[in-house]
């Protein structure tokens, strides 16, 4: 008997949804963060209604480790 595990995996600082998380991503935080944006915006990764540096250590991170879609 075999047993098959599907999982799905969201990660966070794609903001222009293009696929990947890259430094486009990183600079668009960047330039939210840099306004001093806040509300319901993309660049917020982390829900706190404040895109700032936790938000860019997020996108970061993602870009660094090539985070991309996946798609069968």
């Amino acid at each position: 008997m075999r047993i098959k595990i599907f999982l799905t995996i969201t990660y966070s600082g794609d903001v222009n949804q293009d696929g990947t998380v890259d430094v486009t991503d990183n600079g668009l935080i960047d330039n939210d963060a840099g306004n001093f944006l806040s509300g319901y915006i993309a660049t917020d990764l982390n829900g706190d209604e404040i895109t700032d540096v936790s938000d860019a250590a997020i996108s970061d991170n993602n870009a660094v480790n090539f985070v991309s879609v996946v798609k069968p």
